[in-house]
């Protein structure tokens, strides 16, 4: 997904000399000027209402993370004022709402005709018209081996609506290259023109607003080479105009594009005629980005490859080609230029590092390394600088203000004509965070995370950023469980996915507060396939815990609170595959403890449809039931019902939700419910002793957010797209503290609340 898919052996050896030879300095200033840890509860918060079948108006709103994902891209408009886009990778798309200094995610359900991907490929403005906006979305151009066609839209009212172009070409929003320049572009004097450069189809054209278009022979402009570092292609990787060049049949003449392995191609005919241009950069080069100032100049930066980092940047007018690259022996993306100052530029390595973005006030004859400190959230990490870079931006209407993107959100700084620049976070209402677990315990924490690469919080507020993660590390948090009988124990299972031995495994004794690994890990004794996957507590024995690993690899058990662990042999006993958690990435929630029963724990075989169950902590394994659907592999969720033992429901996703009272000896098929994406348990209703029933999926025809105060009996819709977002669903979870409270973890914007707020 994200920032660490690609290229993650620079990074991390960026990280390392960042932490030998590099002091970050943070300010004790926070977002927007104000004090991080004092003001961040009067940040506005982007509320949704859905009102009930009961008359109850459910208000839905972001839980408040901070970013977290890899934003690939910002634009702003070169002629109105304060507006901006943001692309991500795996979020949707973004625009800034200077009014209260916040982003609004433009990708909704009730303002498209269709889903669409959150993966933005490219996002493109009309310099002649504020109004309309162009989005490439698609997360690969393949899927299998089968092609896998993106999605173009318009918008011509700022992205309040949406319609869909008849383009349907591979994008890789969420592949390796996602970081380079606007593949889609607009014509400065004719909005009717559009450029779209693809991945594998080579460069596209559109002279009627999108709706018609045709594809510029491949014989004059390629489709790009492959590289040796990923199978994933580049392709055509960026489009400029020239707005100076003037017109010709009322459509600008001058105009760039960048074709991997091919070099830089550039029309003065207004797209009749193109002509690589020569005698400059090396065509095994792969463009990054393109960006031309107000003397007609492009300046352009390049990428080579990870383990010989020759980079470069050029910069080509009348008198033809001109290497000005800051600092040789890099990689380089980022690139943008002053529209007040044209000999003003800025670039930026791939990866970035604080030291590593440079500016030139003399077209590049001199450059200037930026002295940056950092004013970032509470809990994102010290390396917050030294990550994969997106994009960079100047404001034609603020002198100073530049904007950057890079693995972990938006940065903005109003000093960026100053060689010491203080970077502030930016990232209100950015949400961009992958969801594996949530819970709510008892008399505690009303929300206790798992996300994908930052580990996951202890919420103290959900209306402002979190302080600390678990760790305070670079983790992936794939489940949490606590102890129903004592709910401030609490177990957890995480490592980093770049290094597995560096593992974020074990328990707090205090709801959440403070974390220590298994002392497994501690000592080097902690079996070698024991990893990510899912984990259970029992709920009278702290000291008991069954752990499900991922890769496959059967499950394992601890009666000593993880100083050793036991695999459950029951599988190579009974000549049935351990085949139950696949890889880190499925959300499966395959293991649960019974809420009450000491030692009961189940679990679920997808391949045969069969729950199994232990009575005496993990020791030995029966086969309950063999009625369950089978097959489904990716989000299952086997859940027990708090305070109730013997109560055990599975969620199979377009196959139903199944009930069982008799410890999972036998099932029901709940009715009404027609499809469980995720499940959860919440708070009981006032004279109720049943635990409120929370899903999402289909219920009688209707699709979205469900209730359940009567175990099933009768649901009630209290969303149909939750706060707007229309993606997979990963984590549904009730709050034991507030009745009719749910959090919904989503694939791509962390973690979104709904409550009763009559």
């Amino acid at each position: 997904m994200r920032c660490t898919q690609y290229l993650t052996k620079a990074k991390w050896t960026y990280l390392a000399i960042g932490i030998i030879t590099f002091c970050f300095a943070i300010c004790a200033k926070s977002l927007f000027t104000v004090t991080a840890d004092t003001a961040l509860s009067a940040l506005p918060t982007d509320r949704t209402k859905f009102t009930a079948s009961t008359g109850e108006l459910y208000e839905w709103s972001d839980v408040k993370i901070g970013a977290g994902g890899f934003v690939t891209g910002i634009v702003i408009h070169p002629q109105t004022a304060d507006i901006v886009y943001a692309r991500t990778d795996a979020g949707g798309l973004f625009a800034w709402n200077p009014a209260n200094m916040s982003w609004k995610q433009l990708l909704r359900g009730d303002n498209l005709p269709e889903k669409v991907s959150y993966n933005i490929e490219s996002v493109a403005i009309a310099p002649s018209d504020p109004d309309i906006v162009y989005i490439a979305t698609g997360a690969y151009t393949k899927q299998g081996n089968q092609l896998n066609p993106g999605t173009l839209l318009k918008s011509s009212d700022r992205g309040n609506t949406w319609q869909i172009l008849n383009l349907k070409l591979p994008m890789g929003g969420n592949e390796p290259w996602r970081w380079t320049g606007e593949r889609l572009a607009v014509d400065p004097n004719n909005s009717n023109v559009v450029y779209f450069g693809s991945r594998l189809n080579g460069l596209w054209r559109s002279l009627d607003g999108g709706q018609q278009w045709s594809q510029i022979d491949s014989s004059i402009v390629p489709v790009g080479e492959s590289h040796s570092e990923t199978d994933k292609l580049a392709g055509v990787t960026y489009v400029v105009f020239d707005p100076s060049s003037g017109t010709v049949d009322g459509k600008t003449k001058v105009i760039y594009t960048g074709v991997s392995g091919k070099g830089i191609y550039r029309t003065t005919d207004a797209g009749t005629t193109w002509q690589l241009l020569t005698k400059g950069p090396e065509s095994n080069l792969v463009p990054q980005q393109g960006v031309v100032n107000t003397k007609g100049e492009l300046i352009t930066t390049f990428y080579k490859e990870e383990k010989d980092p020759s980079g470069a940047v050029w910069k080509f007018n009348q008198a033809g080609w001109q290497d000005i690259t800051p600092e040789p022996g890099k990689n380089y993306s980022p690139v943008a230029v002053d529209p007040n100052k044209p000999d003003t530029i800025f670039v930026v390595t791939y990866p970035m590092s604080p030291t590593s973005i440079y500016r030139s006030d003399d077209g590049g004859k001199n450059w200037v390394t930026l002295n940056n400190t950092l004013d970032k959230l509470s809990w994102w990490p010290d390396w917050s600088f030294w990550t994969i870079s997106g994009g960079i931006a100047i404001s034609p209407f603020h002198p100073g203000e530049v904007w950057l993107t890079n693995g972990i959100g938006v940065w903005k700084t109003e000093d960026g004509y100053s060689n010491q620049v203080k970077w502030s976070a930016t990232v209100n209402g950015i949400e961009e965070t992958v969801t594996f677990d949530a819970i709510s315990t008892p008399k505690g924490a009303n929300l206790i995370t798992a996300i994908a690469d930052f580990d996951g919080f202890r919420h103290e507020s959900l209306d402002t950023f979190p302080l600390r993660s678990h760790g305070g590390g670079f983790s992936t948090t794939t489940s949490l469980a606590y102890s129903s009988g004592d709910p401030n124990f609490l177990v957890s299972v995480g490592a980093s996915h770049h290094d597995l031995q560096a593992m974020r495994a074990g328990f707090s004794r205090d709801n959440g507060k403070t974390w220590q690994n298994f002392t497994s890990i501690e000592k080097g004794t902690h079996p070698k396939d024991l990893v990510f996957g899912n984990i259970a507590v029992s709920a009278t024995d702290s000291q008991n815990i069954v752990w499900q690993p991922t890769n496959s690899k059967p499950p394992y058990f601890t009666k000593d609170g993880g100083t050793s662990w036991k695999k459950v042999n029951f599988f190579e006993q009974n000549n049935l595959s351990s085949n139950i958690h696949t890889h880190l990435w499925n959300r499966q929630q395959a293991l649960a403890a019974d809420s009450t029963k000491e030692g009961t724990f189940y679990l679920y075989h997808y391949e045969k449809g069969l729950l199994l169950r232990t009575d005496n902590g993990g020791e030995t394994w029966q086969i309950v039931n063999q009625t369950l659907p089978k097959g489904v592999w990716d989000g299952v969720n086997v859940k027990s019902v708090p305070a109730r033992a013997g109560e055990v429901w599975l969620s199979f996703k377009e196959q139903g939700l199944y009930r069982s009272s008799n410890f999972g000896q036998d099932f029901i098929k709940l009715p009404m419910v027609e499809e469980a994406q995720a499940l959860g348990f919440g708070k009981s209703a006032v004279n109720s002793s049943d635990s409120t029933v929370f899903i999402q999926g289909k219920v009688n025809g209707n699709s979205g957010v469900f209730r359940s105060t009567d175990l099933g009996k009768n649901w009630v819709q209290i969303a149909e797209y939750p706060k707007g977002y229309f993606g997979k669903v990963r984590v549904v979870s009730g709050d034991m503290n507030v009745f009719g409270r749910v959090f919904v973890g989503t694939g791509g914007n962390g973690f979104i609340y709904g409550q009763i707020n009559n």
